[in-house]
């Protein structure tokens, strides 16, 4: 279990905290469901909640931190998840030691619940599960279509001549009037009108406004 005022993991037995001092209340019967709920307000809430203060502070501290990196490099937005959803791991453990089970194990525990306690068990992994998978495909799309911004920004800006055209047409002729023939759509998609007479005129006579 642990001390409520400081953190530190005690005997089962303990009657005072060995490292503050404060007398330790036992026979806390803390529910796992308020935990798992307060987790997903608010990382780390549910482990201060089972008395583990420390801890819950610093799953806090890190998504915080990890967050607010991923405002600047998207990719760092699925630590901060996969720190979301190891918190609700940790704050079913410290639920556990402060109501007495100085070692828990999920596993175990689960194979001796009854049928409705795993099925509620398994919904609940589920959802974690689900949300956070789907939320760092986002993630990644979302960097994705970035880079794709960012490639035909260079294209255009740089009149048609850019990495993205040499990609998109590895080893054949790329420059803007054989691809504007060969591929239209693309072109169109990438090009600004004006620049260039023949090219209107090309893509004017394929039916593009």
């Amino acid at each position: 279990m642990y001390c409520e005022n400081c953190g530190a993991e005690l005997p089962d037995n303990a009657t005072f905290c060995s490292s503050c001092g404060k007398k330790i209340a036992h026979g806390q019967n803390k529910n796992v469901y308020i935990a798992l709920l307060l987790t997903f307000i608010f990382t780390g809430l549910g482990s201060i909640y089972a008395g583990n203060t420390k801890k819950g502070l610093i799953l806090l501290g890190v998504r915080v931190l990890l967050i607010a990196i991923g405002v600047f490099v998207n990719i760092v937005l699925i630590l901060a998840m996969l720190v979301w959803a190891y918190a609700y791991f940790e704050a079913y453990r410290d639920v556990q030691i402060a109501n007495g089970h100085s070692n828990p194990n999920f596993i175990n525990e689960f194979k001796g619940w009854n049928r409705n306690n795993q099925i509620i068990a398994v919904l609940i992994i589920a959802i974690i599960l689900i949300f956070t998978v789907s939320s760092c495909v986002s993630i990644l799309t979302v960097n994705s279509y970035s880079d794709d911004d960012s490639n035909t920004h260079y294209y255009v800006s740089n009149g048609g001549s850019s990495s993205s055209s040499s990609s998109h047409y590895s080893g054949v002729d790329d420059s803007p009037h054989t691809i504007a023939k060969n591929d239209p759509d693309w072109y169109y998609d990438h090009y600004e009108y004006g620049d260039n007479d023949k090219i209107d005129e090309y893509l004017e006579s394929q039916g593009y406004d």
